[in-house]
């Protein structure tokens, strides 16, 4: 490389964390070139908000969360928290936790809005809870015939475990076919663009932490058992 010839940087993702990586590096030298490859040609990635016919939407039931000081002062350099109530909050009277300070979304842009998150799954015309909860309301939704077929494709799936090289393979350990099927896979693909069975297992971890049939059916009898203990 000729001296004085700035060095070239590719950052794949138009992201949150690729958006980050470029800002970065332009912001503390000057000593690189970076060229931000994205496929879809906009930018925010899964966080952004798209229009469709005038309505805009984002894409899923997405938060931001960190344990890392840096990386969250980072964010409130760049978005501070809101401070005052958005104009949905005022029309819908819902209380938002607010920052002290800061800024008025009604009046500037640059703000991180503060959301209660509800995430449900929109199927035959019914919605179910997002992560999936197996209580009366969901077996309603899926109908006595449906409920029975979850529950065989479960036990085949506990009984015969898939050897896990997908997030397929992850899924349908977890949740049995029939479910998977119905919840998990055309969401996923949809969301990520990329089939479960191409995407590594390791993902389902992040995702899905600690949930699965075996994990709700224990939460649901524990609670019911605490009722009538307490009763």
């Amino acid at each position: 490389m000729a001296a004085g010839e700035k060095k070239k940087v590719i950052i794949i993702g138009a992201g949150p964390a690729g958006l980050t990586a470029a800002y970065e590096l332009l912001d503390k030298s000057e000593d690189y070139q970076v060229v931000v490859l994205e496929e879809s040609g906009c930018f925010g990635g899964i966080s952004r908000t798209v229009e469709y016919h005038g309505n805009r939407m984002d894409m899923g039931g997405h938060r931001f969360f960190s344990k890392v000081p840096e990386v969250n002062a980072w964010w409130e350099k760049m978005l501070p928290t809101q401070g005052a109530p958005s104009r949905d909050d005022k029309m819908l009277h819902r209380t938002s936790s607010l920052k002290s300070g800061g800024p008025d979304p009604e009046q500037t842009d640059r703000v991180m809005l503060r959301r209660n998150r509800l995430s449900r799954i929109f199927f035959k015309n019914k919605f179910f809870d997002y992560p999936v909860s197996l209580k009366p309301e969901t077996i309603r939704n899926m109908g006595f015939g449906t409920t029975m077929e979850v529950g065989f494709s479960y036990l085949a799936s506990a009984v015969h475990k898939r050897p896990e090289n997908s997030l397929e393979d992850f899924y349908i350990n977890r949740f049995g076919k029939k479910l998977y099927s119905m919840f998990f896979e055309h969401y996923t693909e949809n969301l990520w663009g990329r089939h479960p069975s191409e995407i590594s297992p390791e993902w389902g971890a992040q995702r899905v932490k600690g949930l699965s049939i075996n994990a709700i059916l224990k939460d649901i009898f524990g609670k019911a058992f605490h009722k009538k203990r307490s009763g």
